[in-house]
């Protein structure tokens, strides 16, 4: 199994997203390049450009609704095609923190989080799967996140349970990787969605929110909530509280594991 990892927004109090997500597409390995051929077809049909790479901040916006039609039409497409991949998504939505978060030789809580939703997905799996994590090349090799991943995996006590999970991660280039961009779409629609609070309903007359909803709506079928062995909740979109971003330490400094509230995105 393949999972994919990207994220929209940055958790930092001086970042303009109020709401940073991170997402994990997971796709069997078998699937991928079935996976990465529709949306090259995609391209070369509705844009004649096989090369161009799905991104959030250059799609999901108002002037692609306003006065880019073709653009519009791609966006559509796109997300009618996620509607029946074989894929499964799941996302930690955050709250921007309100001040600096230390700087910590630990994997940070919303990865773990998405962790714990990778394992459990393979390991719901009839055959002995095992999960390779790339994370998109551009903003993952920062902050020796490599180093994170694998101490978070041999050092701590709930990353030495996760047996599914290799203990190599990779960093790989979006432009070409058909998995980081659809989780960089994922993304970017569900931290749009969370900052205009279209839980409570979407406004009136306004297409790009409109559009917004359903496709967040979309994503919701791609996910699957589950239970770990130990009977906590594991939502499939998990909103996790602003407190999260600030981790406990341990007298002998391994990061304490505490089960998290779990409290589902709507």
């Amino acid at each position: 199994m393949l999972a994919f990892i990207d994220e929209s927004g940055n958790a930092h109090p001086h970042d303009s997203a109020s709401r940073p997500v991170s997402v994990v597409v997971c796709l069997d390995e078998n699937r991928s390049r079935y996976i990465s051929g529709r949306l090259h077809t995609l391209k070369r049909d509705l844009v004649h450009n096989e090369t161009m790479e799905f991104k959030a901040n250059k799609l999901l916006n108002r002037g692609t609704f306003r006065r880019c039609p073709e653009k519009r039409e791609l966006v559509e497409a796109f997300f009618d095609l996620i509607r029946n991949l074989p894929i499964s998504i799941f996302a930690v939505i955050m709250v921007r923190p309100l001040s600096d978060i230390p700087r910590s030789i630990f994997l940070p809580k919303q990865l773990r989080y998405l962790l714990q939703r990778i394992d459990l997905l393979a390991s719901s799996s009839e055959t002995d799967k095992m999960v390779t994590v790339l994370f998109d090349g551009e903003c993952a090799q920062n902050d020796n996140l490599s180093r994170k991943f694998s101490a978070f995996l041999y050092r701590s006590y709930e990353g030495r349970s996760m047996s599914k999970i290799t203990d190599t991660p990779f960093f790989v280039d979006s432009v070409v990787t058909a998995g980081i961009q659809i989780a960089d779409m994922a993304a970017g629609v569900i931290r749009i969605y969370h900052e205009n609070n279209l839980d409570q309903g979407v406004l009136v007359g306004d297409p790009f929110l409109s559009a917004i909803n359903r496709y967040y709506g979309i994503l919701k079928e791609r996910t699957k909530d589950q239970s770990s062995p130990e009977g906590f909740r594991r939502d499939g979109f998990y909103l996790m509280p602003e407190r999260d971003h600030y981790l406990d330490l341990t007298p002998d400094h391994t990061p304490t594991v505490i089960e998290p509230e779990e409290q589902p995105a709507s």
